[in-house]
């Protein structure tokens, strides 16, 4: 068996007209992505793949070289080595796609010398060129002035050597073309997109009247999520008509009726899909996020968001159309929105049946995947022209 799975990987890289390295973080909800991803490009028999999944740590059963390195060389040291499969083999390879930023440095400082392969920069983290208005982390909002400028500069000296940019949003793609002079046509906006083979239509069932609506939260970083204002919220006007759902990495310290935490979930667990399934209504107030899957997870089950507009948000959540968009931090606005979704059953079941349609359409990875490998094809075949 071994042989003919090794004949057959021989025949597959000898009949592929395309090398492609792939460099992904496989931390938190990025996993989807690499899955995702990785599931539908090796579909594509017109290219072979080199992998990097990139997980950030070294586990304490794992041969560790960097252990006596101090921050923050200790975690660059660690992405690097682990986007080694793929840097080590950067000379036989067409174009490489990046979404770890270490790596991406390193190819660009690289290709002064050497001009293959290409560089590929895909990620939902445009460069921050103006903190006031960017949805920073708290991790970079305590970040000052200086340090943003010199990042900055670095993000645009590398953007000089790379050929393609595909950011997941509208809002990322408007950054590189509008505020990084980027040419347009380099930029394309392609989010890797959900796998619906693992998230099927939802059929959802009407309501008991004796039932309470439930309210599901999907957020590892409880706060920055926005999960201490919707606990509030909830607390103090839905707790005697709702049940709350959490899934969150730490259980919040207060103990209140109908709020259910669940600490144990991944990104890959099957209870996840479950939640989505029998939820009403999906709320993440979000302070500072980017493009976060859960949005997609919940309407690819049927489920209406209520969430803030903040980064690529407003790309998967439509105001009116599959849910509401409230300002962040405003628990009074918050509060209306959830309070109009539950009075209103009907709604909310349009609003979710139009969210699925929207994945379907816009973010679904056996659509999405090719389109990436395809914008890496044409950028290698105009270099060969």
């Amino acid at each position: 068996m071994q042989r003919q799975l090794n004949a057959q990987t021989a025949s597959n890289s000898e009949a592929a007209r395309y090398r492609f390295g792939i460099v992904l973080s496989v931390g938190m909800g990025n996993m989807t992505r690499y899955l995702n991803f990785r599931k539908y490009a090796e579909r594509d028999p017109d290219v072979e793949l080199i992998w990097a999944p990139v997980k950030h740590f070294i586990a304490p059963d794992e041969y560790n070289p960097f252990r006596y390195l101090p921050e923050p060389f200790y975690t660059r040291a660690v992405i690097l080595y682990q986007s080694y499969p793929v840097l080590r083999r950067m000379r036989q390879l067409d174009a490489v796609l990046f979404h770890m930023f270490e790596a991406y440095v390193f190819a660009c400082c690289r290709s002064v010398f050497c001009k293959q392969p290409l560089i590929i920069w895909n990620n939902d983290d445009p460069p921050i060129v103006n903190p006031a208005t960017y949805p920073l982390y708290p991790k970079d909002s305590h970040k000052s002035l200086r340090w943003h400028q010199m990042r900055l500069g670095l993000d645009l000296w590398c953007a000089k050597r790379a050929t393609a940019f595909i950011p997941w949003s509208a809002w990322g793609s408007s950054i590189f073309v509008d505020e990084c002079g980027i040419p347009h046509e380099a930029v394309q906006t392609i989010h890797p997109g959900l796998d619906l083979e693992r998230w099927p239509v939802v059929q959802r069932q009407q309501q008991e009247p004796t039932s309470k609506p439930k309210l599901l939260f999907v957020g590892g970083d409880f706060t920055r999520k926005g999960g201490d204002l919707l606990l509030n919220v909830f607390n103090q006007q839905f707790a005697d008509r709702a049940e709350l759902h959490l899934v969150t990495k730490e259980r919040p310290a207060n103990n209140l009726p109908n709020v259910h935490i669940y600490t144990d979930i991944g990104p890959t667990d099957d209870r996840l899909a479950q939640l989505y399934a029998q939820a009403d209504l999906f709320v993440l107030p979000t302070t500072a996020d980017l493009s976060p899957w859960a949005y997609l997870e919940a309407m690819a089950s049927g489920c209406p968001i209520i969430s803030t507009g903040i980064g690529g948000v407003g790309d998967m959540v439509r105001h009116g159309e599959t849910g509401l968009i409230v300002p962040v931090g405003d628990g009074v606005a918050l509060a209306e929105a959830i309070r109009s979704l539950l009075d209103n059953p009907t709604l909310r079941c349009q609003m979710g049946a139009q969210g699925r349609k929207v994945v379907e359409r816009d973010f679904n990875a056996a659509i999405n995947v090719p389109r990436l490998l395809t914008v890496m094809k044409e950028a290698v075949d105009r270099k060969q022209t």
